[in-house]
Formats: C-alpha cells, sequence, structure tokens
C-alpha cells in the first residue's frame, strides 16, 4: 500500500506549500532536547542544561525541540531563553495532539502563539506531531494553521509525518514537511530497509518545497518495555544502532533527494543502552553535514540531481567550485556506471571523510570502482 501510495504522489502535480523559502542556516533539528533524570535505567524527562545545549551545538545542531513544550508558558520560557544563550533556534512544540478537536484548544494555542511569536530564539512552529488519519484530517488542522499564519505569516509551521495511510494529505496545513522513519532495527549491516527512508524522502519531495527527513538517532532497545522480549521482528537484544556508514547514508543521501533539513529523534533516546553511541559514532558524522551544509548549501547552488539505478547523485556549484554527493542506495556492494548531464570532466578530490576509491568522471559519465553497501561519496570536481 505504501509504494502504491508514493507511487501515485509521483505521478500527480501538487501546488507548492504556502512558505517555499529556504530556511538559512540549514537546519539540524534534535528532537527532545531534553535532560535524563532520575534511573539511568529508566530516565525521566527533565529541563536541559547549558552543558547538553552547548554539546548539541558542537555537533552541529542549530535548532531544538522538545515535547514538553506548548503547555506551561512559564516553564517554557526557559528553555526559549537556553536556546538563545546558544544561538540555537527552537522548533517549538505546539502540542497539537492536545489542542485540535478539543473545545477551547485554539484559543489556547492563540495565547501560547502570542507569548513568544516576537521571542529571537524562535524557528518554526511544530503543530502537530504524526496526525492520525482519519482520526485527525487536514480541515481539522486548519483552523490552528491559519492563525499561526495570520498571527505570524512569516514563521514555518511544520507537521511531522510517520509513513502511514494519508500522510501525503495535509500538504494545506504545513509549510514544513517532516517525515520520519526508523529503519535500523536487529537486521546486520547491510541488511537495514534504509531504502524505505529513501522512498519515504522522494514521496515527500514530490509534495513539499520545505522537506526535512528524521534520521534515527536511537537504538529501539530504548523503546522496549521492561518485559518485552521482541521488538520489531528481532529479540530485544538484537536491535542496534545505526553504523557510521547508515547514519552518513541517511543524511547524505537524504540532502542529495532534496532535503532542505535534518532532524534527529531524539536526545533524550539516545540512550541507553549504549552512552557513548551518540558522541562516538553518530556526532563526527552530524559535524560532517553542519560543515558541508555550510560551505556548499546555499540558495541556488544545485546545478543537477538525478535519482536512476539506485544511485542518487547532486551536483551544486559554489562560486567556481563544483561539489558532487554520489550515494549507493542498495545494500550490494557494486561498480557504478552512470550517465551525468552537463557535467564537465575533472578530477574527483575526496570531501570530508570519503574514502578514496578508483572513480572518474569522462564523457559525461562517471564511474566508481565497488561501492560499498550504502557508500555515500562526497567529491570536489576540479577540472583539468
Amino acid at each position: 500500500m505504501k509504494k502504491i501510495l508514493l507511487l501515485i504522489c509521483s505521478c500527480l502535480i501538487f501546488t507548492a506549500t504556502a512558505f517555499a523559502k529556504p530556511i538559512r542556516p540549514f537546519p539540524m533539528v534534535m528532537y527532545s532536547a531534553d535532560s535524563q533524570v532520575g534511573s539511568p535505567t529508566n530516565p525521566q524527562v527533565g529541563p536541559p542544561t547549558d552543558a547538553e545545549f552547548q554539546e548539541l551545538k558542537d555537533w552541529g545542531i542549530n535548532y531544538v525541540h522538545s515535547y514538553s513544550l506548548g503547555r506551561d508558558i512559564k516553564k517554557d520560557q526557559q528553555f526559549f531563553d537556553l536556546a538563545q544563550k546558544y544561538h540555537l533556534k527552537v522548533a517549538a512544540n505546539l502540542d497539537g495532539k492536545s489542542r485540535v478537536g478539543v473545545e477551547g484548544g485554539l484559543d489556547a494555542m492563540r495565547a501560547y502563539v502570542e507569548h513568544f511569536k516576537n521571542n529571537p530564539a524562535l524557528g518554526f512552529w511544530y503543530l502537530y506531531d504524526e496526525p492520525p488519519y482519519p482520526k485527525i484530517k487536514a480541515a481539522d488542522i486548519l483552523p490552528f494553521y491559519q492563525m499561526l499564519k495570520a498571527e505570524t505569516p512569516d514563521v514555518p509551521v511544520a507537521v511531522c509525518h510517520a509513513w502511514t495511510d494519508h500522510w501525503y494529505s495535509y500538504t494545506d496545513v504545513q509549510d514544513i514537511l517532516i517525515n520520519g522513519l526508523y529503519p535500523v532495527t536487529g537486521a546486520p549491516f547491510p541488511d537495514a530497509k534504509l531504502n524505505q527512508l529513501t522512498a519515504f524522502t522522494k514521496g515527500a519531495v514530490h509534495l513539499s518545497d520545505t522537506v526535512i527527513p528524521v534520521i534515527q538517532f536511537f537504538n529501539w532497545q530504548n523503546l522496549a518495555k521492561p518485559d518485552e522480549i521482541k521488538l520489531r521482528g528481532y529479540a530485544v537484544d538484537q536491535l542496534r544502532y545505526p553504523n557510521t556508514a547508515e547514519m552518513r547514508y541517511m543524511c547524505f543521501s537524504s540532502i542529495a533527494q532534496g532535503a532542505r533539513g535534518l532532524a534527529f529523534y531524539s536526545y533524550f533516546r539516545r540512550t541507553p543502552p549504549d552512552p557513548k553511541w551518540a558522541e562516538q559514532t553518530a556526532a563526527p558524522v552530524l559535524r560532517q553535514v553542519r560543515k558541508f551544509a555550510d560551505q556548499v548549501l546555499d540558495p541556488g547552488t544545485l546545478k543537477w540531481r538525478s535519482a536512476e539505478n539506485d544511485c542518487l547523485i547532486s551536483v551544486w556549484q559554489v562560486q567556481d567550485k563544483t561539489y558532487m554527493i554520489l550515494a549507493n542506495a542498495t545494500s550490494q556492494r557494486r561498480d557504478i556506471d552512470q550517465s551525468l548531464e552537463q557535467i564537465p570532466s575533472g578530477d574527483l578530490q575526496p570531501w570530508g571523510k570519503t574514502r578514496k576509491v578508483r572513480a572518474s568522471i569522462k564523457s559525461a559519465k562517471i564511474t566508481v570502482s565497488q561501492a560499498k553497501p550504502w557508500e555515500v561519496f562526497i567529491w570536489e570536481i576540479v577540472s583539468k
């Protein structure tokens, strides 16, 4: 059903959302930027600390979110103040689940918006998290979206979607389409179904000019109940975190597909089981994303994009420099031989942590020898 829906989406023409202006700098949004308090094995949500927001800033994050926001203005003011202190923007959760379809919900949300709408830390409104169709349809959310655009016409409005039926039917109540899917469960590398996120993002960029995919930043063990022995089709002790190759693929392939930001779920859920995974495995990838986004991803720099033969390619021109992302969108090790339109021949110089391989551009074609499963290559193309 999901594949059919994506095919339908890709064949239809949709109008652009109301807020098509790129958000700069490139948003990197951390979900649930909250402290863990209490038991290390069963932590509770607490207010974030200076050290935690500094850590997020060091990783390249520039937007912070919390599901605790949206209800208590006095408490939430502290979150906004701390974000401003560290030059972070707030993806301001409006607690849509407890407002939409509830008597007095619109007025309560309006009062909250009126308080924070001029706050310098406000980044965008996070209106609703995974609306459950048909219980909550776009028509139910529309009065709240209209209120937000009346109060803050220049502040974009986001709705987050899981890959469920009718996720594509909310285009009239969002400026930012956030799509979340977490494919790394218990399958050994390279068998995690990363292609599901690729397919979801493909459908999303057909719908919206501003898409922010949510990248898995946790181990499914974290969500297992104490008495569960199996989750997501695997024994709980088989569930694992994304490795470096999977993190690189999910991040940079999304950028190659046209994502205008990335989000990460979530800081609060990053541990348990492993307190070192975030800093040792995920953070180095996030820092590379931040560096690439700041160096390359400015409006108007995209030159060419292709998604053929399980090969995702985007090329950017930044003044006199040309950059390319090529992602092997498959779990197979393989040689790549792909046509390139209007891209001159040149030497491929690896950027960042890109592995050095035999690769070349000649006669409007790129060849790569033995790309690894889900491998991402980032090059600067230097004219000969």
